[in-house]
């Protein structure tokens, strides 16, 4: 702490910056001449896709958010074999069997006819 009030003895309340004789009087003047003759004033044609980009991005958001929000939310769904009768299953295997022998009838009784 003692070497702090030192420092600040040496030094006093003088300001070391020292700014040369006549900067500010042709400071404008220099910082005029450096800038360019004409600025393009011409505008920019802004896309329609840069104009619709926030608002694509923000509806695919809220898109994912819902998709989440119903993935996460949704209750355990029956499987298709629970909602069928054990009747609609005999009755499908039953097609089923009918139409793999039909279509074997089909394959052995053509088939002749290509040889």
């Amino acid at each position: 702490m003692s070497k702090d009030i030192n420092i600040l003895k040496e030094i006093g309340n003088k300001n070391p910056f020292k700014v040369p004789e006549g900067y500010f009087e042709g400071l404008s003047d220099r910082i005029m001449s450096q800038l360019p003759d004409r600025m393009d004033e011409s505008p920019k044609r802004v896309s329609l896709w840069a104009r619709v980009q926030p608002w694509v991005y923000m509806a695919a958001m809220f898109c994912g958010i819902a998709l989440m929000i119903n993935f996460f939310n949704r209750s355990p769904q029956q499987s298709v074999l629970d909602l069928l009768s054990s009747a609609d299953i005999e009755d499908f295997s039953q097609y089923y069997e009918e139409q793999l022998a039909s279509s074997i009838y089909n394959d052995a009784f053509y088939m002749d006819d290509i040889e």
